[in-house]
């Protein structure tokens, strides 16, 4: 499948997982992305988030420290955190707050477990280890194909996953974007079928 048609799906699955249940911090984590702007942008974009006007995001909410540098390490702000669950931040604060266990304490134990064990005094989580879709290791042919009019790089064993290039290098680069694609395509489609299984 084409770079641009991976990237399109794994845009779609990202909306669908989101629709599903899963927070933008946890598609960010299986996308294997340390910065959320991207994903809670393009579900912004899609209608899936609401639109936080400027006036809250200047506002100090008072939140744990731990948690606001928790925060602030992915690019995220509490008052676009509240938005992506669905929370009104004012609200969420209050909650946090008078330590009421409900929506957001869910919310907050799911997005960032160890930081809720260190605010609430539990044992930290396990953690689990990142799921591997394909070999670490695999194995590329580059052939010209003169009806693409490109160099093409294929997965040995998965010749779905290819990418065409003007030379032998840009194929295999465009060859490694098609395979990471694909890997975040198919992490966020276990997690959706987990999410819907519960």
């Amino acid at each position: 499948m084409r770079v641009e048609n991976l990237e399109e799906k794994l845009n779609s699955r990202i909306v669908e997982a989101f629709n599903a249940g899963l927070s933008v911090i946890e598609i960010s984590r299986a996308v294997n992305k340390s910065w959320v702007a991207h994903i809670h942008n393009l579900l912004k974009g899609t209608g899936d988030i609401d639109t936080l006007e400027k006036v809250g995001l200047r506002r100090s909410y008072g939140i744990d420290d731990k948690w606001e540098s928790a925060l602030k390490k992915i690019g995220y702000s509490f008052p676009r955190w509240c938005i992506g669950w669905g929370f009104d931040p004012v609200k969420a604060a209050r909650e946090l707050a008078l330590g009421e266990q409900g929506d957001i304490h869910e919310a907050l134990k799911r997005d960032f477990p160890a930081v809720y064990a260190r605010m609430f005094g539990e044992d930290p989580p396990q953690r689990v280890p990142t799921t591997r879709i394909h070999d670490p290791h695999p194995s590329v042919t580059i052939v010209w194909h003169p009806d693409r009019n490109a160099y093409v790089a294929e997965m040995i064993g998965n010749p779905a996953i290819n990418a065409g290039g003007i030379d032998l290098e840009h194929a295999l680069q465009r060859f490694q974007v098609a395979l990471r694609y694909d890997e975040q395509i198919k992490r966020l489609e276990l997690l959706i079928a987990q999410r819907q299984n519960q």
